[in-house]
């Protein structure tokens, strides 16, 4: 059991684990590279969330166009079928 703790702490991530809590620099620099990696990710999160926005709107206005198309198809086929109901009967 000695051994497998030993091996933890000497290994390269109990390496790590030891110099960035004995070293204020180092903490210093992982802090300023963590905060880089923040930065980029909420720069990234911005952008994806207004293409979703412009994504929607394109979306919202292509179904509201077919909505529209399909009101006017309507009308015409059933001014068509007035037209041709009432030759029927002439």
């Amino acid at each position: 059991m000695l051994e497998e703790i030993w091996g933890a702490a000497t290994g390269k991530w109990g390496l790590l684990a030891i110099v960035l809590l004995v070293s204020p620099a180092a903490r210093k620099g992982i802090r300023s590279v963590a905060k880089e990696a923040v930065k980029a990710g909420m720069t990234v999160g911005e952008g994806v969330k207004d293409l979703v926005a412009e994504i929607k709107d394109e979306a919202t206005d292509v179904v509201a166009e077919v909505k529209a198309e399909r009101k006017n198809s309507d009308k015409h086929e059933k001014q068509h079928e007035k037209q041709h109901a009432g030759k029927a009967h002439e």
